[in-house]
């Protein structure tokens, strides 16, 4: 069984609107500070995560510790929005400043977009990558259709939800990125956080919009509820950590996984070496199945996002 490589993702320092909202900064700190001294070197975030203060709190705590961790034991990642070739050079230049750094490990074209002409934009991508200033490309939440369509570009890496809330069409994506030797990062795989024992009902936040709160897919995200208590209570474990123990079995090389505050990472870094039988797994994946099965007609994402 592959075990990915546990990666930390950042989308909640700062906060967000509709999501992390209440973030404190403290939390921000302390959470980075546990996953560094974990031993957690990939750490991944984006322009668009509260504006730029994902990225700005990040690199002042990578900053922090660079008498003690070098540049090179790192793996920062980040991602810009398909706004025109024109503006990536500067968007990227703009992320590096608040990063601290003098150039990204990879750089991703966040989402798909059907207005905006995407090959201009890898061709400016693939002009960083050229001069050193990024040091690999990935693509983010993009259909394999587009993907497939893409593959003249260097493409090094494609990031995707690795998560029992969204199994739609991960068959396919993996078999795929597998063929053409393109590394899987999974993101989410306790469901934007829906999946750590407390959200049985929706939240009071932009997650409620998530299609499993929607009346037909209610009860098979219950009944995949149902399953995940069941195997966490016959290894002990708590909810969010059975979900992580069936991503960390899904064949990708890295898992991103976010916590908003210090406990919440070291509860799930705590049960990192946890296996669930063949039998959990694949009552997990009929669940999870069942689940996808209910969603949208035309959905591609966890998000409900239309490119």
């Amino acid at each position: 069984m592959i075990k990915s490589e546990i990666a930390l993702g950042c989308w909640q320092f700062g906060g967000s609107f509709g999501f992390w909202e209440n973030q404190e900064r403290s939390d921000s700190l302390q959470v980075l500070h546990a996953a560094l001294r974990s031993n957690i070197r990939h750490f991944d975030t984006a322009a668009t995560y509260a504006n730029g203060k994902s990225e700005q709190i990040l690199g002042q705590q990578i900053k922090r510790f660079s008498h003690t961790i070098g540049r090179e034991e790192l793996t920062i990642t980040s991602k810009i929005m398909p706004k025109g070739p024109a503006l990536v050079r500067k968007d990227v230049q703009k992320s590096l400043d608040r990063l601290c750094l003098s150039y990204l490990d990879i750089l991703y074209l966040h989402w798909p977009s059907s207005s905006v002409a995407l090959k201009p934009i890898l061709d400016a991508m693939a002009e960083l990558k050229a001069g050193g200033l990024v040091k690999a490309l990935g693509l983010s939440n993009f259909p394999l259709p587009l993907l497939a369509s893409l593959s003249d570009y260097p493409i090094s890496y494609v990031q995707m939800p690795c998560s029992l809330l969204w199994t739609k069409g991960l068959d396919a994506m993996r078999t795929y990125c597998t063929s053409k030797e393109i590394g899987l990062v999974g993101y989410s795989p306790l469901g934007l956080g829906l999946l750590n024992g407390s959200h049985l009902h929706a939240p009071d936040d932009g997650r409620a919009n998530i299609y499993v709160f929607k009346d037909a897919s209610y009860p098979a995200y219950c009944d995949l509820y149902a399953i995940l208590h069941k195997c966490s209570e016959a290894h002990h474990l708590t909810v969010a950590q059975t979900a992580l123990a069936w991503a960390r079995s899904q064949g990708f090389g890295t898992l991103l996984i976010g916590a908003r505050n210090k406990g919440q990472l070291l509860e799930n870094l705590s049960a990192s070496d946890v296996d669930l039988s063949e039998g959990e797994l694949a009552e997990l994946d009929e669940g999870a199945r069942l689940l996808a099965m209910t969603a949208p007609p035309g959905q591609d994402n966890l998000f409900g996002h239309r490119w």
